[in-house]
């Protein structure tokens, strides 16, 4: 999709709303600032390696018995800041970044994601031409949630949604 210069910008300024905001901002703070005690009553080592995200994966399906257990829980604060955790491993390897946009913060069951930054926005077309910004949007609140359903994929190989190669996939 083709878009003039005045939908790029508000592209852009949408783009920085959700990446610089009074809610994300203190969501991040509470997350960063809860970490280690996570960390401690969480079995292993929790150095935000990819190789940990199959230990996180283990950890939550040992924690919950199902999906909609999971999702009772989601705004709790271990699945918080697993989910924090998980974002922090993308965004360290993968250059993703956290946004919210404040709004939503009274929507139910809206949370933090990350996405690539904004410099990479025609790296991933929308084959269908609708959407102006097709990037990839990862919430790990609800994929964390979302991993206890048979064959929904695993943690460790979720990053492969930022190479544009396989985005439509």
């Amino acid at each position: 999709m083709d878009i003039d210069e005045t939908e790029y910008e508000e592209l852009r300024q949408l783009d920085q709303l959700r990446s610089d905001n009074r809610v994300l901002n203190a969501w991040l703070t509470v997350q960063h600032a809860e970490f280690p005690g996570w960390a401690e009553q969480a079995p292993g080592t929790w150095d935000f390696s990819l190789d940990s995200l199959a230990r996180l994966e283990d950890l939550i399906r040992d924690r919950y018995a199902t999906t909609e257990h999971a999702y009772l829980e989601e705004g709790g604060d271990f699945l918080q800041t697993a989910s924090w955790y998980v974002g922090e491993v993308h965004n360290r390897h993968f250059g993703t970044v956290w946004q919210f946009h404040p709004d939503s913060a009274e929507t139910s069951g809206a949370w933090p994601f990350v996405t690539v930054p904004f410099d990479r926005l025609f790296e991933f077309p929308d084959e269908d031409g609708i959407e102006p910004d097709s990037r990839p949007l990862y919430t790990p609140v609800k994929r964390l949630c979302g991993i206890l359903t048979p064959d929904n994929g695993h943690l460790s190989t979720d990053p492969e949604i930022y190479d544009p190669t396989d985005a439509d996939t």
